[in-house]
């Protein structure tokens, strides 16, 4: 089919394309190359003046910044770990239940979560973690550990790891359907193979299940190390990055730096290196993490 008349028959769809590309370009590209340029200026959104990389050294150099990362580190770490051990669990217990009634049950209740708004879960777990009237402190009062009893997001030892507990199962409705629906298409006569040859349920799970999952594993492990980076409205709401520095992370400098300091600029550049460590990791998990299923 010639151009002329591969644009008389689809001529009317690619017009139908263009508003998308239009608000696509207008509302993604042109902010992300707008940042790109301002990161390498010292703006306030009345002046701007070229500073080359000076904003990034000075993030560099910048021993909050430092610190921002090294949480980051722990945060993504254990949000991937958090990701797949939980949902995984989850999706393979309730795949081995009888009866397809409590099977329905049972994931309807792990989905349901997802319909309410991520900001009442984060103010509940907010004040779960009251220092006076709080679930967690009472709860240790009720069964005589007073001495246990702190205000877990105000104090520096516990804040980061209070955070990190946020959310506790962790099972995420969207990691829950990925794993349960993926284990559901493995292929069965594979498994009672194995059982014929004696495999336990163990075995199944380890040498069959698990490396079929592969792709499973990599997709969320990506989608939330790309989550993991840009949350920062959980951290904002329930410590602002404090006490200090010991919830801090990138995602919350370069919300305080743009929209608190009025460093646009350097704020930009922040959101650059992020862009940056994202895209650097999705090639490494496209292009290294290599599967053949």
């Amino acid at each position: 089919m010639n151009k002329s008349a591969r644009w008389k028959k689809y001529g009317t769809s690619y017009l139908f394309l263009v508003p998308s590309f239009v608000f696509v370009l207008a509302f993604l590209y042109y902010p992300m190359i707008l940042a790109f340029f301002h990161s390498f200026t010292k703006w306030n959104l009345v002046t701007s003046e070229w500073i080359g990389f000076d904003n990034y050294r000075n993030m560099f150099s910048d021993a909050i910044f430092r610190k921002g990362m090294l949480n980051q580190l722990i945060y993504t770490v254990t949000d991937v770990l958090k990701s797949i051990i939980f949902p995984l669990a989850a999706a393979e217990l309730i795949y081995l239940i009888g009866g397809s009634r409590l099977k329905y049950f049972f994931r309807t209740g792990f989905i349901l979560p997802m319909l309410f708004p991520g900001i009442v879960t984060i103010l509940l777990w907010q004040n779960m973690y009251d220092p006076t009237n709080g679930l967690i402190n009472q709860v240790l009062i009720s069964f005589g550990l007073d001495s246990l009893a702190k205000p877990w997001l105000g104090d520096e030892s516990t804040a980061l790891w209070a955070i990190i507990a946020f959310g506790f199962p962790f099972i995420s409705g969207l990691n829950f359907l990925i794993f349960y629906a993926s284990i559901g298409n493995l292929s069965q006569d594979q498994i009672e193979a194995a059982k014929i040859d004696g495999a336990n349920g163990w075995q199944v799970l380890t040498r069959i299940h698990l490396p079929l999952l592969i792709p499973q594993f990599k997709l969320v492990t990506i989608l939330t190390i790309i989550g993991s980076l840009q949350d920062f409205i959980k951290i904002l709401v329930m410590t602002d990055g404090g006490p200090g520095t010991a919830t801090i992370n990138p995602a919350i400098l370069m919300y305080k730096a743009a929209f608190g300091s009025s460093e646009y600029g350097y704020g930009s550049a922040i959101g650059v290196a992020l862009f940056l460590v994202i895209l650097a990791l999705t090639i490494f998990n496209l292009k290294v993490l290599k599967t053949d299923h």
